[in-house]
């Protein structure tokens, strides 16, 4: 699963249209329990019919909801799009503002150490794309 969740990403970081928003990624089966919110109250048309297409609808700038993390399943099925996702950082936990990273890769990395989450992932900026397994980068493709 973590290959094809790879390939896909870098496929998407490849051609999605510029400017690039940006996609956070969260994979697991149940959100239940998770610090997670959506932000709209209606819910997105999944356009597409692979997941590198429904990924690349998501994150145009111009698809009100390109905002949030897209929750995925184990399977790699989108379940929840446009997520508000704030897991709350332990007390020992540094931001390394020196490698210019924003938000959404702290949340990524925070996100990816809560139970029953099994990855996250972020694609855009200056960091390409990354997958975090555990609080810990798992890979990383950085964009030159």
């Amino acid at each position: 699963m973590i290959k094809e969740l790879e390939q896909v990403l870098l496929k998407l970081n490849d051609k999605a249209k510029r400017p690039f928003s940006g996609i956070g990624i969260l994979i697991c089966n149940d959100i239940n329990n998770l610090p997670i919110s959506p932000l709209y109250e209606s819910k997105a048309e999944i356009k597409g019919t692979s997941l590198l297409e429904q990924l690349l609808d998501l994150s145009n700038y111009k698809n009100q909801f390109h905002d949030g993390f897209h929750v995925l399943s184990k399977n790699l099925e989108i379940t929840h799009t446009s997520q508000y996702f704030y897991p709350k950082p332990e007390k020992e936990f540094l931001l390394n503002v020196k490698n210019g990273h924003g938000v959404r890769y702290y949340v990524a990395k925070l996100g990816s150490t809560l139970p029953n989450v099994n990855y996250t992932a972020i694609v855009g900026g200056n960091y390409g794309v990354c997958i975090f397994k555990e609080g810990i980068e798992i890979t990383v493709n950085e964009n030159d």
